[in-house]
């Protein structure tokens, strides 16, 4: 559990969480997976997984099926995937997440996020909430930057 809680340290997104609820999300050990280089993490399409993951160490790369050779985005530790279909149920996954190399992530599904009070799941929502935000923020930038 030290191992996981340490790789935890280091990922902005647990910041706001008391070492308490770390040690809380520690213990779900089903949390936790380990994906090999070429494993999809994430299938462009899918409909029926709307787990959110978290990069805890290794990384990924995002691209679209009918392209495959078109890295839309390498991620890193830290990286947060899949938040809308978490946040929303249901919605298609936008694209395909593959490994590249040993990937270590924290993924959360709705029945496991049910499983902790109120507070907590507060406070992981609004997490997901701000990097949304930050992302739309940095769309809009580049848009603006594109339209002169």
């Amino acid at each position: 559990m030290s191992t996981i809680l340490n790789m935890m340290e280091a990922i902005p997104f647990f910041a706001p969480f008391t070492d308490p609820e770390k040690r809380l999300l520690a213990e779900h050990v089903h949390c936790f997976e380990l994906f090999k280089s070429g494993e999809v993490i994430i299938q462009e399409g899918d409909t029926q997984d709307s787990s959110l993951y978290i990069i805890l160490n290794g990384a990924a790369l995002v691209r679209k099926d009918d392209h495959p050779e078109h890295i839309i985005a390498y991620l890193e530790a830290g990286s947060i995937i899949g938040e809308a279909a978490f946040l929303v149920g249901g919605r298609r996954r936008m694209a395909s997440v593959v490994a590249e190399g040993l990937v270590n992530v924290f993924k959360l599904d709705q029945h496991a996020l049910a499983q902790f009070d109120c507070p907590f799941q507060l406070k992981l929502t609004q997490q997901l909430v701000i990097i949304i935000v930050e992302r739309l923020e940095k769309m809009n930038d580049a848009l603006a930057e594109l339209m002169g």
